[in-house]
């Protein structure tokens, strides 16, 4: 069902034509049910102003057939996807909203299990948390046990000739199948649902399911011999070392991973695209002004650092004793608590140019929080 036109989504676009991880969110339900061995045929049902919506969204699969235009209620879209069924022998039909994107296959594949001769229909349901509360003009009368309370959820499967017989005799409208599946004394059974099978219906929905991001960073630097000892920066410490970095930079190896899983969780480029070593303006550069860089960054699209992780690999120096110190340093700099930041590091067991001890070596992954949807 994607005929809505999605008045609760304050959108420019159909919301089941919004991207999520640059698909929309109609292109992702589809292929849920392409992927089912149990599904033989899809049908889209489309509102007739979205056609061009709807043709951008490419996926190539021999069960889905041409869409249907549905008409102006949820009830008659139905109707109207199971008449255009009528020429295809179908015994069992299952009815899903476009905008339950994270229904898994699992759910899907135990309805159809499930489905039997001796029942008309089976729907999936999840348990009520939270406190529900009958109101009238903005205050509670009431507070209602929820015990034998569900909410439902789709898809929901159902014998396909008593649901087709209903809805083209039914004037009354439901808010779903087994609604009006009930209303005529069928016999629903329920299957317990899954709480991420979320529905996207407001700005704010979509914003929490878009309100992550990850990201991973890795960098390597050379060690070059020196007649003295010297310092070497990682994560903004200085740590004294027998062998300088050869970088244009200071050579933070840490600093320079976390940029770029910054950067690649904004799908912003890399630290080279930003701060080209051909330029002779970041020779000697501080890379905290890297680190800077890609913060505000991610400010400016309302993200937050949520946490990083990042592992050093060497054979020397000794990473252990300033692992303290690299936390509060990349924490001061990302504006968060250094609980938030970890740093791992181990050796490369002599094996490669790392075992070798000519260079030190960095990964790191960040998750980024959307501040603009809390």
């Amino acid at each position: 069902m994607a005929a809505g036109i999605g008045k609760r989504c304050d959108t420019n676009v159909p919301k089941q034509y919004i991207k999520l991880a640059g698909k929309p969110i109609l292109f992702h339900t589809i292929k849920k049910f392409t992927a089912s061995k149990y599904i033989d045929y899809i049908r889209v049902v489309i509102n007739k102003d979205h056609k061009e919506h709807y043709d951008k969204v490419i996926i190539s699969s021999t069960k889905l057939l041409d869409p249907v235009y549905g008409g102006k209620t949820r009830q008659e879209s139905v109707k109207l996807g199971l008449e255009s069924l009528q020429q295809i022998s179908v015994q069992y039909v299952i009815i899903h909203d476009v905008c339950r994107p994270f229904v898994s296959l699992g759910l899907i594949e135990r309805l159809i299990k499930c489905m039997r001769d001796s029942c008309d229909g089976i729907v999936p349901v999840v348990n009520i948390e939270d406190t529900v509360s009958l109101i009238s003009d903005h205050s509670i009368e009431s507070t209602i046990c929820r015990t034998k309370l569900r909410a439902v959820q789709t898809p929901q499967i159902f014998n396909f000739q008593e649901l087709l017989l209903h809805h083209q005799f039914t004037k009354e409208l439901f808010t779903d199948d087994s609604s009006l599946m009930i209303a005529h004394k069928k016999c629903i059974i329920i299957v317990p649902g899954e709480k991420s099978n979320i529905k996207l219906t407001t700005q704010e929905d979509i914003d929490m399911v878009t309100k992550f991001r990850i990201g991973t960073g890795y960098d390597i630097h050379r060690f070059v011999k020196t007649t003295d000892k010297c310092f070497i920066t990682i994560c903004g410490v200085e740590i004294e070392h027998d062998m300088a970095i050869d970088a244009h930079s200071d050579g933070d190896v840490a600093i320079h991973a976390i940029v770029d899983a910054i950067l690649g969780a904004l799908g912003c480029g890399d630290i080279g695209e930003h701060f080209p070593p051909s330029s002779s303006t970041w020779e000697g550069c501080d890379s905290s002004h890297f680190l800077d860089f890609a913060v505000k960054k991610a400010h400016e699209r309302g993200y937050d650092v949520s946490n990083l992780d990042v592992t050093l690999i060497c054979e020397r120096p000794k990473i252990s004793p300033y692992k303290v110190a690299m936390k509060k340093s990349i924490a001061k700099i990302l504006g968060i608590s250094d609980e938030y930041v970890n740093i791992k590091a181990t050796t490369a067991e002599r094996l490669g140019s790392i075992g070798r001890e000519e260079g030190i070596l960095a990964h790191a992954t960040v998750l980024l929080c959307n501040t603009m949807s809390s």
